[in-house]
């Protein structure tokens, strides 16, 4: 399974790029280009997937459409007209840009948890698989952090900040295995992996609201991460 980032998808990463892997995880982050971009390959582990990553990260937040070029012209709405005027929000009160930010690469992460989940709900929903329990568990774990980045977003809003969507990592289904069981216990292993990436976003986005002395922010966040240790337990029991 591999995830690119859609304001790659078009491009080729040439000789110049950089990356970390770890975990089954890869990530390529070219250099000298203005357009920060990643690709992320999340590939078979071979057997459980219990153990933690070692040195580095994936974020696949840090993802800006910006200057991408012509390679999406006509695939990219943009409305017609002057920008409106935005209108300061009246709620606004001791919150940083900072944690304005986290929350919005926050927003990111969720949505591209969901992404992947539907992937692979669709793959297990296929004729040629046809595991209708796990397309079942996974368009649940779909439904559910598409859930929590609503919840952000309200968050977001109440705190009079404004949300601000970025592109999603587009995930790309590639099962080697014959039979579905295998596909199975890979996806699970897949499964576990992405919640405790969730988990580690969400002690990121605790950091700074930390470090900016938001102790509303913490205690919002801090509900999220008991309920995200209670999903890492759920996926590691499988």
């Amino acid at each position: 399974m591999a995830f690119v980032s859609s304001a790659l998808a078009a491009r080729s990463v040439g000789s110049s790029s950089s990356g970390v892997r770890f975990r089954g995880v890869g990530v390529v982050v070219p250099r000298g280009s203005s357009t920060r971009s990643c690709v992320c390959h999340m590939t078979a582990s071979g057997g459980g997937g219990g153990g933690e990553s070692s040195a580095g990260s994936i974020d696949f937040s840090d993802v800006n459409l910006q200057g991408a070029g012509k390679d999406f012209e006509g695939m990219v709405f943009m409305p017609e007209g002057d920008a409106p005027i935005e209108v300061p929000s009246r709620a606004r009160m001791m919150y940083t840009e900072t944690c304005e930010s986290a929350i919005n690469n926050q927003i990111n992460v969720e949505y591209t948890a969901s992404y992947a989940y539907h992937a692979l709900f669709a793959y297990f929903d296929r004729d040629t698989v046809s595991l209708p329990g796990f397309a079942k568990y996974f368009q649940d774990q779909s439904a559910e952090e598409k859930e929590h980045a609503e919840l952000l977003m309200k968050y977001q809003n109440r705190r009079g900040g404004r949300v601000m969507f970025k592109p999603l990592a587009v995930p790309e289904m590639k099962f080697d295995h014959l039979d579905g069981t295998s596909d199975a216990m890979y996806a699970m292993d897949l499964h576990l992996q992405l919640e405790k990436f969730v988990y580690k976003k969400l002690l990121e986005v605790h950091t700074v609201a930390d470090s900016d002395s938001d102790p509303e922010m913490c205690n919002f966040i801090e509900d999220m991460l008991s309920e995200q240790v209670e999903a890492v337990k759920k996926a590691a029991e499988y």
